[in-house]
Formats: C-alpha cells, sequence, structure tokens
C-alpha cells in the first residue's frame, strides 16, 4: 500500500511538473470572438510558448480598468489610450485608429462634410455608444470638446436632439445600424473596410470632418500583480511582430500600431484617412460625462 501510494506521489509530481503554463489575458468580445483575430493570435502564440492562452471578454470595452474586471488577468489588451496609466512599466500600442461616423451611401446621398454641419442637421437619426461604458463614446465627447471648446454643452445638446439612443458597447450601436433604424453611427474611419474585405460591399463609408478626427490607439499591458510577468512580457512582444500586426489590421479593423504600408491590407489602403486633431491638453472623462448627463437630462 504505502508503494503504491509512493508510485501515486511522483506519477502526480511528474505531470503536475510538465503542465502547461496559463496567461489570462483580458480584453473585449470582439477581438476574442471567433471571428476575431484573437483565436488566430492564441493559436500562434501557443505554437512557441509552450503554454495555455486563454482569452476572457467584456461585451464593453471601457469596464476593462475595471478592478473587478482585472482580477485574475495577467494580461490587459484594449485599453484606450486617454485611459491608460502610463506609470505601467510593460506595454505596446498595437493599433490605431480614427473616430468616425459611418453611414450607408445607398441610402444617405448628401452626407455632413463637417461636426459643425452634422450637429445643426435635424434629418439624421444617429446611434452612438455610453461614454460610462464605452472608449468610442467617450472619444466622442473629447472629440466634440476639442473641436467646440466652450460652445462643448451647446453643440452636445445640438447633437442629441438627433440621436436615437446611447448603447453600452460598440456592437450593440454598430447592429442597430446595420439593422436600417440609424442613418449614422459612431464607429470608426476603417470600418468600411469590414465590409469591403469580408462582403464585398462598398455601400458603407466614414465620414471626413474638415474639422479633423479624433485619433485612438489601442493598448495592451502587463498587469504588475500578475505571477507570470515573463510570459505576459513575451505576448506584448509578440502581439507588435508584423506577423501579428497584419492580423489584428485585417481582422481587428485597423491601422497596424505603426505605420509602416506593408503591415496595411490593400482595401483599407484605399480608405480616406482623416485628418488628425490637434489634441495636446489631456481630457479627463469625468467632467465631460457630468455635461453629457446634464445635458441628456434636460
Amino acid at each position: 500500500m504505502q508503494k503504491i501510494s509512493i508510485v501515486l506521489f511522483f506519477f502526480i509530481y511528474l505531470n503536475s511538473s510538465f503542465a502547461q503554463e496559463k496567461l489570462v489575458v483580458g480584453t473585449y468580445d470582439s477581438f476574442s470572438a471567433d471571428w476575431g483575430a484573437g483565436p488566430i493570435i492564441e493559436g500562434k502564440f501557443e505554437e512557441i510558448c509552450n503554454c495555455d492562452l486563454q482569452f476572457i471578454s467584456t461585451s464593453q470595452a471601457g469596464t476593462l480598468n475595471n478592478e473587478i474586471f482585472l482580477n485574475g488577468k495577467d494580461v490587459i489588451l484594449g485599453v484606450e489610450m486617454h485611459e491608460f496609466d502610463y506609470s505601467i512599466e510593460d506595454w505596446h500600442e498595437y493599433d490605431h485608429g480614427f473616430f468616425s461616423f459611418v453611414y450607408d451611401s445607398s441610402k444617405l446621398s448628401n452626407p455632413p462634410k463637417s461636426f459643425e454641419e452634422l450637429v445643426n442637421r435635424k434629418d439624421l437619426k444617429i446611434v452612438v455608444q455610453d461614454p460610462r461604458t464605452s472608449p468610442v463614446g467617450i472619444g466622442l465627447l473629447r472629440w466634440m470638446k476639442s473641436i467646440f471648446k466652450d460652445d462643448f454643452s451647446v453643440k452636445l445638446k445640438q447633437l442629441d436632439q438627433n440621436i436615437i439612443t446611447y448603447t453600452p458597447g460598440w456592437s450593440e450601436a454598430y447592429g442597430i445600424f446595420l439593422e436600417g433604424k440609424a442613418d449614422l453611427v459612431l464607429s470608426y474611419s476603417t470600418s468600411p473596410f469590414y465590409h469591403q474585405e469580408y462582403e464585398n460591399e462598398y455601400k458603407y463609408k466614414s465620414l471626413n470632418f474638415t474639422e479633423g478626427h479624433l485619433a485612438t490607439r489601442e493598448i495592451v499591458y502587463v498587469r504588475e500583480m500578475s505571477m507570470k510577468q515573463k510570459l505576459a512580457k513575451k505576448f506584448i512582444d509578440f502581439i507588435i511582430e508584423d506577423e501579428i500586426q497584419k492580423i489584428i489590421s485585417s481582422m481587428n479593423i485597423m491601422y497596424p500600431s505603426v505605420d509602416k504600408t506593408e503591415l496595411v491590407p490593400d482595401k483599407m489602403k484605399n480608405l480616406i484617412k482623416p485628418k488628425e486633431i490637434d489634441y495636446k491638453v489631456f481630457l479627463e472623462s469625468e467632467p465631460l460625462i457630468e455635461t453629457w448627463l446634464e445635458t441628456i437630462a434636460g
């Protein structure tokens, strides 16, 4: 009986010693979905890491910094640049883009050419994201504040009159738009690429405002509390390799982290790249959200 116990002990020990190390990455659902970049990246990383990479996702990208969601994660992928704590040591930008409104050119023949024109139009139904839960939603507020400055609340009120709903996240808003319930949806200037590349559909276009557009960059970082520091750092280095950047650009529908033409899909190269607005003074989210709440309540 004693011999059996010793053999069993060594069997368990040997199996545990060869067990794969697990790396848990928190991200948003469109990245980790079956049709997203996540599963392909997972397979490629596991080929070289001798580890078990697991994505755990949230449907609201704005909650990636929430303490409840952070618990148990080694890496966080998808934090928007304006919401990132740059005192964190190990991080990379892994893609970038521009906030924009997307429309169906087969239905809207006279799209607004400026943000000023957009807020003054009375004939458009618009769907946007809640800035409390969505980085796209808070991006809109920063964008408008940067353009309209002291007139921010007035212009926000004008825009609100045409907004049919504020959704928790990007997916819900874009779904409402695709159902034909809205003329415009707040998204990214690269969103039409998805329809062109995967649906051979060219009617969806993004607005290109004369005032310019707010840039956004997404960040992946290692949590300081993670017990898998070496493996986690290996993962974020892996994310910015050229091969993976090509996958992210074509499947996450954003520009790669660096402006290398060879990493950008051909059809994305043909999109109009907006002028980037001058954004030097960081705008805290809380005051913007307070103004927004007062506006929609009124």
